[in-house]
């Protein structure tokens, strides 16, 4: 599964293996990590999906691989344009968000760097439309849901499930309302789209 660690998390991160190949004819582009982080390299957001453990092993050193990142890039992002850069034994794609905050997106060595940079954009696009085209850090600090929720609809698993930032931003919101409804409105809601199916095949 997934690691979804925000900002504020204390719980560890750990290892889950990443299938490349959905079948032994067909490649799957990949995503080892997908990160968030302000103006000073602290993290906002972060979601591994690495089986290696060389940087999901803790919490620690993901922060500490994401402060290194931060460093090297902090010159080179902007807003305009994604970027990639060989990093540490991966390639790793960013690009400026807001005043002060960079999102990167990390893959192997040998991923295409395209697929990378299309998923960063999928990310940026589904989550600036929920957020009202707000990606400061306070906005997305307030918005980590919607982002976690968007990051588990474009990866699944390392896989790259979705690039379509309209569907993206419809299923998160989606999910998000679905979570924000007490569990016994859910059950009414149910009952009531039930009727109204059978409803509209009676009158068909």
């Amino acid at each position: 599964g997934s690691i979804c660690d925000f900002s504020s998390s204390s719980t560890l991160a750990t290892c889950a293996g990443t299938e490349q190949k959905m079948d032994s004819n067909v490649f799957a582009p990949s995503v080892k990590g997908m990160f968030i982080l302000d103006e000073d390299g602290k993290r906002i957001f972060a979601q591994y999906w690495t089986g290696e453990c060389k940087i999901t092993g803790t919490v620690k050193a993901q922060k500490e691989f994401e402060k290194r990142a931060s460093k090297k890039t902090v010159s080179m992002a902007n807003m305009a344009d994604a970027d990639a850069i060989s990093f540490e034994g991966y390639v790793l794609v960013f690009k400026r968000l807001g005043d002060n905050t960079t999102l990167y997106v990390l893959g192997d060595p040998d991923e295409n760097e395209l697929m990378l940079v299309t998923v960063l954009t999928a990310m940026e696009e589904s989550v600036s439309s929920l957020l009202r085209g707000s990606l400061d850090a306070n906005s997305l600090l307030r918005g980590l849901a919607h982002v976690c929720l968007c990051a588990d609809e474009i990866v699944m698993d390392g896989l790259v499930m979705e690039t379509d930032w309209m569907l993206i931003a419809g299923r998160a919101s989606m999910a998000q309302s679905i979570k924000e409804i007490p569990i016994h409105d859910q059950t009414l809601q149910q009952f009531a789209d039930i009727a109204k199916t059978k409803l509209a095949n009676v009158f068909r």
